[in-house]
């Protein structure tokens, strides 16, 4: 077998850095993904300020909303981020993923940074020249070091900042300086709190990957940390065809004349170029009703992420640790209930002999 690392990245998969995630991802149809969010997830919400008619700005600020976060998430410039987004999403994840990889240290007299070299893009099959991958990089690097954060992650009964004061840029500079790739990363950012706690693994077909399929195959990943418990019993999860939808903006089935291409075959298509690319570590099965309408295929329709080698080796390590862990906490728990009930024994055992 190959070593355990040659197909895939670890990746960061926190709920802040998520949510971050999302709202570049979906920059310029976040109105789209704001009412999926609220039809497909009870648990979540997105909140979008844009500023007053009339107003020169042109920034956008969201606030994402879940049990444990809250994260507020704002683009200085969305038609910035909505032209540069197709480079930008492939050099913001290999960025996570870069620093998924360094030991981040706050040191003030040292810049804090991330750096690699520019072929990786080209190695990776992103680019098929250093010259469109320069093209790229330089394309987005002004709306990755606009993104701006702040918020508070929950954990237990303890509420954490993300940032030190108020709402702070992620990155506060970018260039390629001798065929190096230099990120640099704001120090006022707690970035274990915002990206370094949870992590995923991303295969590295996804820089090769088109547009849809490198989407959907990112959200796969993402999902299949959340379900570990299902992939270590079954081998195997589910991912709805409207979630596939959202995660894709691909049209309303109602706002299209052609539902089968622009919905149907954007979905199909993706999942066979992902299989095509991954076979030996995940296999992806469309189940629908193939002579069902398009909102049969929307409403009923999933698919069915199976996981070897590998990829399912790590997802049922993690479910083993995470069970462990739950085994120890219940025993805890009922040893501090034995005492208490040794100790309200004990105590009326007392009252009975005064």
């Amino acid at each position: 077998m190959a070593k355990k690392d040659d197909n895939y990245f670890t990746f960061p998969n926190g709920p802040a850095s998520n949510q971050m995630m999302n709202v570049v991802h979906h920059a310029g149809n976040l109105d789209i993904f704001q009412q999926r969010i609220g039809e497909n997830s009870h648990s979540t919400q997105l909140d979008i300020f844009v500023p007053n008619t009339g107003s020169t700005e042109v920034s956008q600020k969201i606030v994402y909303k879940t049990d444990n976060t809250e994260t507020t998430i704002q683009l200085d410039n969305v038609d910035l981020f909505s032209k540069s987004k197709k480079p930008l999403k492939k050099i913001l994840t290999y960025t996570l993923v870069k620093l998924s990889q360094n030991n981040i240290v706050e040191d003030p007299a040292n810049d804090v940074k991330i750096s690699f070299p520019l072929q990786d893009f080209v190695d990776l099959g992103s680019y098929t020249s250093l010259a469109t991958a320069r093209q790229a990089f330089n394309q987005a690097k002004n709306p990755l070091t606009s993104i701006k954060i702040e918020g508070l992650v929950k954990d237990k009964k303890d509420r954490q900042a993300i940032t030190d004061s108020g709402i702070e840029v992620l990155f506060t500079g970018a260039h390629i300086k001798k065929g190096i790739v230099e990120i640099y990363l704001n120090k006022r950012i707690n970035w274990q709190l915002f990206a370094l706690q949870y992590f995923s693994i991303l295969p590295k077909s996804y820089f090769s990957l088109s547009d849809n399929a490198a989407d959907s195959l990112l959200n796969i990943s993402i999902l299949a940390r959340k379900r570990i418990s299902e992939i270590k019993k079954n081998g195997h999860f589910t991912i709805s065809f409207r979630t596939l939808q959202q995660i894709l903006d691909l049209p309303d089935e109602n706002k299209t004349k052609n539902p089968g291409r622009d919905i149907k075959d954007a979905i199909l298509n993706a999942l066979d170029e992902i299989n095509k690319n991954n076979d030996e570590d995940m296999v992806i099965e469309a189940v629908y009703n193939t002579n069902g309408n398009i909102l049969q295929f929307l409403n009923d329709g999933y698919a069915k992420v199976t996981l070897k080698n590998q990829f399912q080796e790590y997802f049922t390590e993690l479910a083993d640790r995470k069970n462990a862990k739950i085994e120890q906490t219940m025993k805890r728990r009922e040893e501090i209930a034995d005492k208490a009930k040794v100790k309200a024994l004990a105590e009326k055992m007392k009252k009975d002999m005064e």
